[in-house]
């Protein structure tokens, strides 16, 4: 069961990398312009997102929960301002990230520096979150009077590697994001779903060059689309030769970095139920493709569907924006779940349906234009690590 679900979640993550890509020349522009967005050393991305929550049809103390909810999250907002920039080799660079919580009558504001230096014989990572006020309420007193948590991913005491593995770690995910993109380029070509969502237009929005004419392509997917789409990239995928050795790659090369004492066994048993799956695969696909037959009749997305836009200009993504309408009626899905189990449905199976729809807005500027982004300095007396605030709960216990 673990191999078949390792294939269908590397099916559909690569859908959602390539949506369409291949099928004709508008799925290629934004194909292009996503790996181009791979390669850039600097941006400015600012974006908004929103969850639009409602139900109907629940139990009354279900629907009230609901409602709650609801009413918290539909009048709250996330939004992002990120600055990044980087060396050509993306070994060095800094960031800035202002994260906004908007709620009603609250606003959170949570400021984040990383700066990084994959160089050296001593690669490291620093990481400074500046804790809002609502965090500091909750820590021991040592820490509330301070304003930073400072957090090193790369600290050989907090990952427990020495710096070899670290070395070995870190020229695994650059050899395997080169890998990645040759294999998505690759498989792009063979990826071809027989039926079009992408419209492109041409439309006027600001740049860094101040305002012009840009193209505008758009993915639509109504609720059967998406279903299609999800049959076709799960038999697509798992009968591509090349697909399945990327996988296998994958997955062998991070059994391989593994710091467990039995990583050897671990890396014969996915071997074995590699070749178990491959020799079994006609049998998996013809029931995937049966449970496919029935989620037919169980709503996945509602009347809004997946609607993404790309506004790209000089082979850059400059802007995007998107709806993603989920929706769920709890009786189909129980129906559907009693067919896959062969049972019956439960009198009291909860009744309703869910409906949730993100909204979100990026706009993407300084591509590979000079960003300048200032670390703050952190000491003993206005920062503290999470081995320090280990210490300090021991001692407040």
């Amino acid at each position: 069961m673990k191999r078949k679900k390792i294939v269908i979640w590397f099916a559909l993550a690569m859908m959602l990398l390539l949506v369409l890509t291949g099928c004709s020349s508008n799925e290629q522009e934004i194909f292009n312009a996503a790996l181009n967005m791979q390669t850039i050393n600097s941006s400015h991305i600012q974006t908004t997102m929103n969850l639009h929550v409602s139900g109907q049809g629940f139990d009354p103390q279900v629907q009230q929960q609901i409602d709650s909810v609801a009413a918290l999250l539909n009048n709250a907002s996330l939004n992002f301002d990120v600055e990044s920039t980087y060396n050509d080799q993306k070994t060095v660079g800094k960031s800035k990230a202002i994260v906004d919580v908007v709620t009603p009558g609250m606003k959170i504001n949570i400021p984040v520096w990383v700066d990084s230096d994959l160089t050296g014989d001593t690669p490291s990572i620093k990481e400074i979150v500046k804790l809002p006020l609502i965090a500091k309420s909750s820590l021991p007193q040592l820490a509330a009077n301070k304003d930073y948590l400072v957090m090193n991913p790369l600290d050989t005491k907090d990952s427990g590697l020495d710096n070899e593995s670290l070395k070995q770690l870190l020229e695994f995910s650059k050899t395997f994001q080169e890998k990645e993109i040759d294999f998505l380029k690759s498989y792009a070509s063979r990826f071809n779903p027989n039926f079009s969502t992408v419209a492109n237009s041409t439309e006027s929005i600001s740049t860094d060059d101040g305002y012009k004419l840009v193209r505008c392509y758009e993915i639509r997917l109504n609720d059967q689309q998406f279903k299609d789409l999800i049959r076709y990239t799960v038999n697509n995928f798992s009968q591509d030769k090349e697909a399945m050795d990327f996988v296998k790659d994958l997955v062998h090369s991070t059994l391989q970095m593994s710091q467990a004492p039995d990583k050897e066994k671990s890396i014969q048993a996915f071997d074995q139920a590699f070749e178990q799956f491959d020799a079994s695969k006609t049998v998996f696909l013809a029931t995937f493709n049966s449970q496919m037959d029935k989620l037919k009749n169980v709503t996945l997305l509602g009347d809004k569907g997946i609607d993404l836009k790309y506004y790209i200009d000089n082979g850059y993504v400059i802007k995007e924006s998107g709806t993603i309408d989920l929706k769920i009626d709890l009786n189909q899905l129980n129906q559907f779940m009693s067919t896959i189990d062969n049972k019956s449905s439960a009198s009291d199976t909860p009744k309703g349906s869910l409906e949730m729809i993100l909204n979100y807005n990026s706009d993407i500027s300084g591509t590979n234009s000079p960003i300048e982004i200032q670390i703050p300095e952190v000491n003993a007396a206005n920062s503290f690590n999470m081995t320090d605030l280990l210490k300090m709960e021991q001692k407040s216990n």
